[in-house]
């Protein structure tokens, strides 16, 4: 039967115990990481689906039809 966290803790020596520390440590980033990742995947798919539904497919690419320079009243602060 294996023993608990708690209970192998208490009865690990100085090494053990910053092992056991240090190993848990490990895992918790590696788990904020995961769920990071996971929820930065899971917003750049709902991004692209709501870009999807606004794209209208019978629109062209935006052209410039004409430019002009208006005057300035003065020099910009």
């Amino acid at each position: 039967m294996s023993q608990s966290w708690p209970e192998r803790f208490a009865k690990a020596g100085l090494a053990e115990r910053v092992g056991l520390l240090a190993g848990g440590g490990v895992r918790l980033l590696a788990g904020a990481i995961d769920r990071g990742l996971e929820k930065a995947a899971e917003t750049a798919v709902e991004a692209k689906r709501a870009f999807d539904r606004e794209v209208d497919p019978n629109m062209t690419d935006a052209r410039v039809i004409e430019e002009w320079e208006e005057p300035r009243d003065g020099p910009r602060p």
